[in-house]
């Protein structure tokens, strides 16, 4: 009952500082697309001129990056991460994937992979699976950096605890 009630609360917190987060991140954009909405008669082709690709991809390398952190902070302590070496590697796969993507964009290395926005074809469709795994992996990231924090400050309580009887049972 307790681990319920202590994953609810850590699960809306993780969530809570996400979509702070995101509402952060993608409020330059929003109001990008509202100002172009306004004035346009087709607001629907006015809203795909306004998502491009690349832009996804950038969001996704600012969304993965502080995993990689987060990853180096808990290695080498007795805390362990649940399917740590799943989401090392989909966070590291999409990451490649975004920054490659990105470059080729950059570029114009590949025909229709491009900053340019109206993209309805795979590139458009990779950029939109890699933000939505992105944002999953960070609420993952997120939850259980809450979750080893408590288990720092527990450790360390434990550990002041231990030589502070350690002390006193010697003098």
């Amino acid at each position: 009952m307790k681990f319920t009630i202590n994953f609810k609360i850590k699960f809306w917190e993780s969530l809570g500082k996400v979509l702070l987060l995101l509402t952060f991140t993608f409020l330059p954009l929003v109001l990008n697309i509202i100002i172009a909405i306004i004035p346009a008669e087709n607001k629907i082709t006015a809203l795909t001129e306004k998502i491009i690709p690349g832009e996804m991809l950038a969001y996704c390398l600012s969304f993965i990056a502080p995993l990689f952190i987060f990853f180096l902070t808990t290695h080498g302590t007795s805390f362990k991460l649940p399917a740590l070496k799943f989401v090392f590697i989909a966070s590291f796969i999409i990451y490649l994937l975004a920054l490659i993507l990105t470059l080729i964009a950059k570029n114009s290395l590949i025909s229709g992979i491009d900053f340019k926005p109206g993209h309805r074809d795979l590139y458009f469709w990779l950029a939109l699976c890699s933000l939505i795994c992105a944002l999953l992996l960070r609420l993952y990231a997120a939850y259980q950096d809450s979750r080893f924090s408590d288990y720092k400050s527990e450790s360390d309580k434990q550990q002041e605890k231990f030589n502070k009887d350690f002390k006193s049972s010697l003098g």
